[in-house]
């Protein structure tokens, strides 16, 4: 994808760089389609891995009306399968929202309906009553893709692994997440398309004016504003000079990077004058996370596929995954993860995202009952929204390909 700012604003065609149609977020066919031919192949971060420390341990997600469970084996291999019996399609397992600790694991998985069970590969142990009848020994739990990658799980219906799922323990590895606990977790009920959700999170444009406190913790929203690059720049190169003397070494950053199975990005950015870390005072809050020292007074800001976003600190990381309900519902989930000897308080740790989220929530639902409006066409992007067209283009080359 080409950045927005590589483009001539005088010769460029507004057709191209326009918004998406109204009926992208409202039409439940659409959605139907991006259930079936999309969400079931784009990476979806299950869990992380510190939830699933022992045999039995599992959890649940659910997308639309589809739903995964996703254990650790007896071989202490991490597995994904349908949450849905072979025999009636009852639902197996229930969902246990808001984990703060592993629960309690099974040794099988028995359907409530009618007793059938399961070992924890999907494997059919017993159908109750055809005990005799060997065609039913092949009526195994549907499996999906794992990839565990820097510490966090991950399932898609993809034939293959996807590599960028391998590579972000390239990014974010020094983190040590296998090591780290669950701080908190919260889930929002999003009145909004996934896409519009997706879309206010690849920019920052909006920052200025929505998120004064986001403003007071990460100096580069004013200075952009402003107009004054050359001290973002400044900030840049005396963070990277205080990473170096750390012996800690900031990831690649790869800008908007897409094909059309998925994309993906990370940046690295400083938070500017004498903020530490992503806090009310800007001082930390806690023990480094991991290994990474030389994050101290800076940020990592990435995304894998449209359903996870993250952003990493020197004391905790935030886990934003989306989980599309239908074409005009999304739930939201923020999973922060510390150090074990994290020592702030949940209010403490969250104030900042859990405040930013909620006028997110705002400006989104706004914006689903605007697009539902028969006066709304699609507009123009800015300059600094090239991340939010490129997504677009991304997602109108799927849809193109996918509307017959």
């Amino acid at each position: 994808m080409e950045n927005f700012n590589d483009i001539d604003a005088e010769t460029v065609n507004l057709e191209q760089i326009k918004s998406l149609p109204s009926n992208a977020y409202t039409d439940p066919e659409i959605f139907k389609r991006e259930r079936y031919d999309l969400f079931r192949y784009i990476p979806v971060m299950a869990t992380p891995v510190c939830l699933l420390p022992n045999i039995g341990n599992y959890v649940v997600i659910d997308i639309a009306e589809d739903s995964v469970i996703v254990t650790r084996n007896d071989k202490e291999e991490i597995k994904a399968m349908a949450n849905t019996c072979r025999h009636r399609g009852k639902r197996l397992v229930d969902n246990k929202t808001d984990l703060m600790e592993p629960q309690k694991g099974f040794k099988s998985i028995v359907c409530p309906y009618h007793a059938w069970s399961y070992d924890l590969n999907g494997k059919l142990l017993k159908a109750r009553g055809d005990e005799s009848n060997s065609a039913f020994k092949h009526l195994c739990l549907r499996k999906l893709q794992v990839q565990e990658s820097a510490g966090l799980v991950f399932y898609h219906g993809h034939h293959e692994q996807y590599e960028r799922v391998k590579n972000l323990e390239q990014t974010l590895g020094s983190l040590n997440l296998k090591e780290a606990k669950v701080g908190a977790r919260k889930t929002y009920d999003v009145k909004a398309n996934w896409k519009l959700w997706t879309e206010n999170f690849l920019e920052c444009w909006h920052c200025a004016s929505s998120h004064p406190e986001l403003r007071t913790v990460k100096g580069f929203i004013d200075q952009f504003e402003g107009g004054r690059e050359d001290l973002y720049i400044q900030d840049s190169i005396n963070w990277a000079s205080k990473a170096e003397k750390k012996k800690w070494k900031k990831p690649i950053e790869e800008d908007f990077n897409a094909d059309k199975d998925l994309f993906h990005f990370n940046v690295n950015m400083p938070l500017g004058g004498d903020t530490l870390t992503a806090s009310k005072d800007g001082k930390r809050m806690g023990a480094t996370l991991g290994n990474a020292e030389g994050l101290e007074g800076g940020a990592i800001f990435g995304c894998m596929g449209p359903f996870l976003f993250y952003l990493a600190y020197v004391d905790y990381i935030l886990l934003v995954t989306l989980k599309p309900k239908s074409a005009d519902n999304t739930e939201v989930e923020l999973i922060w993860l510390t150090s074990a000897d994290f020592s702030a308080s949940e209010d403490e740790l969250t104030w900042l995202w859990d405040t930013t989220i909620k006028q997110d929530i705002k400006l989104i639902e706004e914006t689903q009952s605007g697009v539902s409006s028969i006066h709304y066409t699609p507009g123009p992007f800015q300059a600094d929204e090239y991340r939010t067209r490129s997504f677009v283009s991304w997602w109108k080359k799927w849809e193109q390909k996918n509307e017959n």
